[in-house]
């Protein structure tokens, strides 16, 4: 998995953000989100289109999730 779909899954994770209420407002399939956030066994990586969305639903700026967070 990319960093920036890694680190939107962990705010996402981390926040307790619904998923489905998070399809319904980014017009996103649940299971398009679920595959890139939720399930680690699909790997699967965020469009560019899909992140931008996220974010501007979040109201953050999609350069926080660029670059690799040191913990």
């Amino acid at each position: 998995m990319d960093i920036p779909t890694r680190n939107l899954a962990k705010y996402i994770r981390e926040k307790g953000i619904n998923v489905t209420k998070l399809s319904k407002a980014t017009g996103i399939s649940y299971g398009a989100l679920y595959d890139s956030l939720l399930n680690s066994e699909r790997d699967r990586d965020l469009r560019l289109g899909e992140a931008l969305s996220i974010c501007a639903f979040l109201e953050l700026d999609p350069r926080e999730f660029a670059e690799q967070r040191q913990e």
